[in-house]
């Protein structure tokens, strides 16, 4: 039977949850759900940067999950759901402060911030998605942020004096971490221990925050998993002259632009979005994601450099870094089409990367297309390829490269210890080969979820299972690194027998989390060498 509590914050008194944690376990915990961290983002506020939270009377209830951004489900795409008012969190404790007489006692425990994924278009910090049972198990405290999506949250325009110049769905996280650095203590958090992580378009927000000056000293720890600030999917192209045509206004009418865009029904906002391309391809930018902001403009700007050129300077929070992908990240794809190879790459001129700057049809760009083909299919017909061979080809293509160039790029400037990972374990809740029902081997994007939260998936979980065995040893390796800045135990654990070493340019070490946990160098070797070859051969550089 669950009891409500109460905890002061910045802006006024929450009234959560007392929860079991039932996950092997009688311990309680302590859930706030639907803290807002900004000012409603609505009229005039869309598109622009979040304000701060206003203060309540009274007590606010933080018993259930605030509205996500209004958006599509996830996997129903038919559904749509949410609110603008969408900029809440919600915390998750072991432990509260104590209290006694006029004195309050603190043990603070290290803070983990998660960054849902979803493509920015979709997704939420939703508790039955992102459940923190497992992670509390470690004596952490836990964060599962909101931010706004689509359109809402990246929507752009060149014009300095209108005061949109993209990136608000970032500047949503750059507040929260703010918020969290005033008020966690409240919770029993350390502000001077939080680590950040997040997953596909979360974990491309995480690197880019470590980029990001507007974030700095905000977090001292951060983990990407299946994404960077160099994966081609997280750049975000110029659409307002799209809008405009939609709209049938003139395109350098901006401010008009922008009063229509504002005064517009969310919904009626959401069917335009519906109306512009939004292309996983390769060789074109998407119309959600970072923009570089001119940095002349007023207020502070998320990122004005190139991600490339401020990792290869340094200009960035140097601080632990743990990166990684799943082996077999294409599989997503057959999540949403029965038919993956020929919805992606219909024709061989669309898996040149556009970070290449070739014109597309010329002989140049179809020479490279045709080694891409040859390097992963040799003289086969698309049709009669293994289908494992195509989930390979949209692994590396679409993430995998991108994410092991992050990490080369990091390490030859880092002054902080970089862990990468290939995550390989496959057991009945890798959650996205379940709903997709794939049998090909391999670990789907998104599927590593399953061992850091809990979900629905999880209520047959048997003690010692390899599900359980693998959900133990997640997050011991993931709340060790928010604990210490190293995912090894300080002690002797049989969960952890290898050493997870350091990724060095000379060792290229990682290791691969399965049924078994093995150390390993080189990550994809030859195709990793190879797509460096691609960049090289054209004397091209991996700029986004």
């Amino acid at each position: 039977m669950s009891s409500s509590v109460r905890v002061n914050v910045e802006s006024g008194i929450l009234e959560g949850t007392v929860c079991e944690n039932d996950i092997h376990s009688a311990k309680k915990y302590y859930s706030f759900q639907g803290i807002p961290y900004a000012k409603p983002p609505i009229g005039e506020l869309r598109f622009k940067a979040p304000q701060p939270v206003e203060p309540w009377n009274g007590v606010k209830n933080a018993t259930k999950d605030g509205e996500q951004c209004f958006s599509r489900h996830i996997l129903h795409r038919s559904m749509k759901l949410g609110s603008e008012d969408c900029l809440h969190l919600n915390v998750y404790t072991p432990k509260l402060p104590e209290k006694k007489e006029n004195l309050v006692s603190y043990d603070l425990k290290p803070v983990m911030v998660f960054i849902h994924g979803g493509a920015f278009t979709t997704g939420s910090n939703s508790k039955l998605v992102y459940g923190p049972e497992f992670l509390l198990r470690e004596d952490v405290v836990l964060v599962v942020i909101n931010y706004r999506l689509g359109f809402l949250g990246f929507f752009s325009l060149k014009d300095t004096s209108l005061g949109v110049p993209g990136n608000a769905g970032f500047k949503d996280q750059v507040m929260a971490l703010k918020w969290i650095q005033k008020n966690i203590k409240n919770f029993n958090g350390d502000p001077n221990n939080v680590t950040i992580f997040g997953e596909s378009a979360g974990a491309s927000s995480v690197h880019l925050l470590m980029l990001s000056p507007s974030a700095k000293g905000l977090f001292h720890k951060a983990i990407a998993q299946s994404g960077s600030a160099l994966s081609s999917w997280a750049h975000c192209g110029n659409v307002a002259s799209h809008l405009a045509n939609l709209l049938e206004i003139d395109r350098n009418d901006e401010k008009k632009l922008l009063q229509v865009l504002q005064n517009m029904p969310v919904e009626e906002l959401h069917m335009l979005q519906d109306k512009t391309p939004d292309l996983w391809r390769i060789d074109v930018k998407r119309s959600f994601g970072f923009v570089l902001e001119d940095p002349k403009q007023d207020g502070e700007p998320f990122l004005t450099e190139d991600p490339l050129e401020l990792l290869r300077r340094g200009e960035y929070t140097h601080i632990p870094f743990l990166i990684g992908f799943t082996s077999r990240e294409g599989m997503l794809v057959h999540v949403f089409s029965k038919n993956p190879i020929h919805v992606l790459i219909p024709d061989i001129e669309m898996i040149v990367p556009f970070m290449l700057n070739l014109k597309e049809g010329s002989p140049l760009f179809k020479q490279v297309g045709q080694r891409i083909m040859k390097f992963y299919f040799g003289d086969r017909d698309l049709k009669d390829s293994d289908i494992d061979q195509q989930y390979l080809f949209l692994s590396d293509n679409f993430f995998i490269r991108d994410v092991y160039k992050a990490a080369i790029e990091q390490a030859k400037t880092s002054t902080q210890p970089l862990y990468m990972y290939e995550m390989t374990i496959e057991t009945s809740i890798n959650i996205f080969k379940v709903v997709a029902n794939i049998k090909s081997p391999g670990v789907c994007h998104a599927d590593d979820l399953g061992y850091l939260f809990k979900t629905p998936l999880h209520e047959n979980v048997t003690p010692n299972s390899p599900e359980d065995i693998g959900i133990r040893r997640f997050c011991k390796l993931w709340a060790n690194f928010a604990k210490y800045g190293n995912p090894n135990s300080p002690k002797q654990d049989p969960l952890l027998p290898v050493l997870w070493k350091p990724f060095t340019l000379e060792e290229e070490s990682y290791i691969e989390i399965g049924k078994d946990i093995q150390s390993k160098a080189k990550p994809a070797h030859d195709r990793m060498q190879f797509w460096a070859e691609i960049f090289e051969s054209r004397n091209i550089d991996h700029k986004l």
